[in-house]
């Protein structure tokens, strides 16, 4: 079910869904904006490298209404052509797109913008928040040298304050035990060298009082890093080889770190955790859970995802998952974490990548 058109307000600005998707209902053609996308998931749509198709959609938490281009229609402009991520910090929102090199922060309310950053961007990707200031990893291939950078802002004012230099990556990061942890290895879009995997993986830790790197915590030269996640103040790192995976607990304090192997679980590729669960999603569409703590590897998939999964969340004991395109609107299923029923099917934007709760 495509949920592109905002509804006339005579109908209460509701687009119903329908489990099946099979019964589209066309309520008509008059724009009317919502007051407010509180209580609800934000949803990232990439959009296509060469074409301004980026955007945000917006779901309620009930799953019985949502709205596409929710930037576009509130802001009378286009987004641009790849946002990468999103980033939650008070009232505000940071759309970080590396095409081009931009975030924009809008309320996260109302959507309306606020300001565009683009000081020292060299193909943003990530977004982390400590104290009164954010960070925004960089990394650039194409360039002579290479630019592999966290760079950092001020929120009070979204002035550039510095930037972190790294000599092999920086992809995702998060804030946890009041540091900055970037992943500075294992990028996927990139083949790691031999000297990388045979010198294990990096995570580097950042103490947002100096904004200086701490020795990096290197990780066992198994399994290539896929994954990195903020869960309860602390940082969570999945790998994985095609034997088996691995979910490293970073102690940023000590540059140390625990393991639970993931025996026989080979390519999870990402990681989440929801109600002290985690939930992680592999390379052949298995969707797995596993409570924290526990040393049970599971021996089936919760389930298995459609299509292609690319964007993928676990949000209040629901999970999302889109099976992507880049070249027409995405689909999105939403299923239950208790049994892996499905719950729901919509049609967002062209690439989808990202769930978030507002």
């Amino acid at each position: 079910m495509n949920i592109r058109k905002i509804l006339p307000i005579a109908l209460v600005s509701m687009f119903l869904f329908n489990v099946s998707c099979s019964n589209d209902i066309d309520l008509g053609t008059e724009t009317v904006l919502p007051t407010s996308y509180e209580k609800g998931i934000l949803i990232s749509n990439e959009g296509g490298f060469s074409t301004p198709t980026a955007e945000v959609s917006f779901l309620s938490n009930t799953l019985a209404f949502g709205y596409n281009n929710i930037y576009t229609n509130t802001n009378k402009e286009e987004l641009g052509k790849v946002l990468q991520s999103i980033g939650l910090n008070g009232d505000r929102a940071y759309l970080v797109s590396n095409v081009p090199n931009k975030i924009d922060i809008v309320n996260r309310t109302t959507f309306k913008k606020e300001t565009t950053v683009t000081a020292n961007l060299d193909n943003a990707r990530y977004i982390a928040f400590s104290g009164d200031k954010y960070y925004v990893t960089n990394n650039n291939f194409t360039t002579v040298p290479n630019v592999r950078k966290v760079n950092v802002y001020s929120i009070a004012n979204n002035s550039f304050v510095t930037s972190v230099n790294f000599p092999r990556y920086a992809e995702k990061i998060v804030e946890a035990e009041g540091n900055i942890i970037v992943q500075t290895d294992g990028i996927t879009y990139v083949a790691p060298t031999y000297a990388e995997a045979a010198t294990g993986y990096t995570i580097t830790v950042i103490k947002p009082s100096t904004n200086t790197p701490q020795q990096p915590i290197v990780l066992p030269a198994v399994g290539i890093i896929r994954d990195l996640i903020s869960y309860k103040g602390f940082a969570y790192v999945l790998a994985s080889d095609d034997t088996n995976s691995y979910i490293y607990k970073i102690n940023s304090a000590a540059g140390t770190y625990t393991t639970t192997t993931l025996t026989g679980i080979s390519k999870a590729q990402k990681l989440r955790a929801d109600n002290d669960t985690f939930y992680f999603l592999t390379a052949a569409k298995g969707i797995y859970k596993m409570s924290m703590g526990s040393t049970t590897v599971p021996a089936d998939a919760l389930l298995t995802a459609f299509g292609d999964p690319y964007g993928f969340n676990v949000i209040d004991g629901r999970i999302f998952v889109s099976e992507t395109s880049f070249t027409t609107d995405s689909k999105v299923y939403v299923y239950d974490t208790a049994g892996g029923n499905l719950l729901k099917t919509f049609t967002a934007g062209i690439g989808t990548n990202g769930f978030y709760k507002n």
